[in-house]
């Protein structure tokens, strides 16, 4: 007979099951992320993401990630604390994604489906972990603000997407299309990273599974010259001049507030967007002062003589930690 969840025996095991996957960590090849438990709280870790190549290098990116009692069943839930436009990631500013909403429907979803502020879908990457993942009726949502200084209408253009996870980069295609039991948090935090600095990642995301259809299509504008280049197609002769002109004379009487976003022209907003939120996530305030919060990774602000000294001490604990 099954425990219950709320045995103690079996959150105990859970708790001690968090502990060994965090000390899996230490063996675990993950560039420029940093992660950290909470003390007495083994569900609850934090996370620094240090961005060292690609589209969003180079920002600085505080998260948590929160593991519910039925993990691994379930999904663990990271939240970005660091704000910053992303496809995957719900604006800070505004609790709007649901994981089973599209065009046609109301919004609606049960709590546990519901991302909050900062929140990272992982639907994309581990699609196994949503059982209710459905495609939507059309090609884009709206969602509240994200028509805030759009300026005149324009489609986007119309490109192939990856609708599942074989089409992900083939490092991650395996990770992502393994059953639940065997998604490990290093998968998790590798496939985070990707996101972050991998072109090719953020080009296989379908909006179905994104948390901020604004910075998608924004996305997809962005690198709408590389995508034709990569995916042209002789039975496709539509250009975006065409799409753009087709849309002014079919639409020209329509208010922007009602087209839906892929019909906004987004040109440029990506790159401005990103631009500030790097721009903001290496300001002084952001990365030593006050608005770390009570976050249990705090970084200090040294010169290079302190830089030097903490460079010794670190060195002198590698051969001690080779001994342990």
């Amino acid at each position: 007979m099954p425990l219950p969840a709320s045995s103690p025996a079996l959150i105990s095991f859970r708790r001690q099951q968090l502990l060994v996957d965090f000390s899996s960590l230490r063996h675990a090849r993950l560039d420029g992320v940093f992660v950290t438990i909470t003390p007495g709280e083994p569900s609850l870790w934090s996370a620094v993401l240090f961005v060292r190549k690609g589209p969003y290098a180079p920002a600085v990116l505080r998260f948590h990630i929160s593991f519910p009692p039925s993990y691994p069943s379930l999904p663990p839930l990271v939240t970005f604390s660091t704000d910053v436009f992303h496809p995957l990631l719900t604006p800070l500013t505004t609790y709007t994604y649901t994981t089973g909403s599209s065009d046609t429907d109301t919004v609606s979803a049960t709590d546990d489906e519901r991302l909050p502020p900062g929140g990272f879908s992982l639907r994309h990457g581990f699609p196994q972990w949503f059982g209710r993942a459905r495609p939507s009726a059309a090609s884009s949502r709206d969602v509240s603000g994200s028509g805030l200084g759009t300026p005149a209408a324009i489609h986007t253009p119309n490109l192939p997407i990856a609708k599942d996870a074989t089409q992900l980069p083939v490092h991650l295609s395996a990770v992502a299309t393994s059953p639940t039991a065997h998604v490990s948090i290093v998968g998790v935090l590798d496939y985070i990273r990707s996101t972050f600095n991998d072109e090719q990642v953020l080009d296989s995301i379908a909006i179905e599974a994104a948390a901020n259809p604004s910075a998608y299509h924004a996305w997809r504008a962005y690198r709408a010259a590389a995508l034709h280049t990569q995916h042209s197609s002789p039975t496709s002769p539509t250009t975006d001049s065409q799409a753009s002109s087709q849309g002014r004379s079919t639409q020209g009487s329509t208010l922007v507030r009602n087209r839906r976003p892929g019909e906004w022209n987004w040109e440029g907003v990506w790159e401005e967007r990103v631009r500030k939120a790097v721009k903001a996530s290496l300001s002084e305030p952001v990365l030593f002062g006050g608005a770390a919060g009570e976050d249990v990774i705090r970084f200090r602000n040294g010169d290079e003589e302190m830089m030097a000294k903490m460079q010794k001490q670190l060195e002198s604990l590698v051969p001690r930690a080779a001994e342990i």
